[in-house]
Formats: C-alpha cells, sequence, structure tokens
C-alpha cells in the first residue's frame, strides 16, 4: 500500500473522524467508511448526512490526486456533488476516485460511493484540485 496515502489517512483529522480505511490504489483509489450513529442525516429512514457522504468522497479524491502529483496536489477548487439515492445508515460506503486528468495547474478526480455495487452509486462527484506551483 502506498505509504504517502496511508500517512495522509492518519493525519487527516477527517479520515480519523470518519474511520475511512484506505482498501487499494490500484487502478483506483478505494476506500470503505463504517456507519456512525452521529452520521444520521435524516433519521426517518436512517440515512447518512449528505455533508458526511461528501466528505468521504472529497478525501478519496485527495488520495487519487495524492498518488497522482503527490507533493503537487493542493487544495480543493470545486466539487460537484450528485445524491441519486438515499444512503442507508447501518451499513458501510465504498467510494472510488478516478483520475481523469492532471494538467499543469490542476487535477480532474471522479469519485463515487455506493453501498451495494459500484453499478448502483448512491452518489458521485466531480472534483477539481489545484497544482502547487
Amino acid at each position: 500500500m502506498d505509504t504517502l496515502l496511508l500517512s495522509y489517512l492518519q493525519d487527516s483529522p477527517y479520515a480519523s473522524n470518519y474511520k475511512m480505511q484506505l482498501l487499494k490504489v490500484e487502478p483506483d483509489v478505494e476506500c470503505v467508511t463504517p456507519w456512525q450513529d452521529e452520521f444520521v442525516g435524516n433519521p426517518l429512514i436512517q440515512a447518512w448526512h449528505g455533508g458526511i457522504i461528501t466528505g468521504i468522497l472529497e478525501l478519496t479524491g485527495k488520495l487519487q490526486a495524492l498518488k497522482v502529483a503527490a507533493a503537487e496536489t493542493g487544495p480543493l477548487l470545486s466539487a460537484n456533488i450528485n445524491f441519486l439515492r438515499p444512503t442507508r445508515g447501518n451499513s458501510i460506503v465504498h467510494t472510488r476516485a478516478r483520475l481523469i486528468r492532471s494538467g499543469k495547474q490542476i487535477i480532474n478526480i471522479d469519485a463515487v460511493a455506493w453501498q451495494v455495487s459500484p453499478e448502483e452509486p448512491t452518489t458521485t462527484a466531480s472534483l477539481t484540485f489545484a497544482k502547487k506551483t
């Protein structure tokens, strides 16, 4: 496993709070996040809060950007999030991030979250990270 990515997860307060785990780095970064009761967004249907899902997608995307550009990776510039279906509570969430393009100044990443299968995503994200110049 990539030591830079594992180190980033260990040092990130968000990853620590989410208890996010890195599953694999090739060909794409894939993570898993276990359910916690404080993640509830809608108690009536016991669904994950959208902000938590956005956060774990951003973290997965950041790991992919670090894998591609390491020390050149800068902050998140923009995120376009699509909530496709409820992300049910009491179940883990898988996330995967894929590089779209790494240019001179930005890195474009697509990320997806799912519970049942990657073919049935709950949420998708298009993320743009700056490159340090």
